[in-house]
């Protein structure tokens, strides 16, 4: 067996590992998503008192769940 096979083999291993995964992955992206858009909803009740240090807190929470989100639905995440 040639040690090009031997990798590619690993890798298929690989990404049927990403496919199993794809579903908690995705769960864990939307949780953090949903819980930065609850604490923009907080922020802004507030006023915006905190100098936007806050604000970019939580729009940076929004922003890494739709990555990891979109991250499993390369992988062949459809839906919950």
């Amino acid at each position: 067996m040639s040690n090009l096979s031997l990798i590619q083999g690993k890798e298929g291993h690989m990404e049927e590992l990403v496919r199993i995964a794809a579903k908690p992955i995705a769960f864990l992206g939307a949780t953090v998503l949903f819980i930065g858009l609850i604490y923009l909803g907080i922020q802004l009740k507030d006023g915006m008192r905190g100098g936007g240090g806050e604000l970019a807190k939580a729009i940076a929470l929004i922003v890494s769940g739709g990555i990891v989100t979109g991250f499993a639905a390369l992988y062949g995440f459809t839906g919950f």
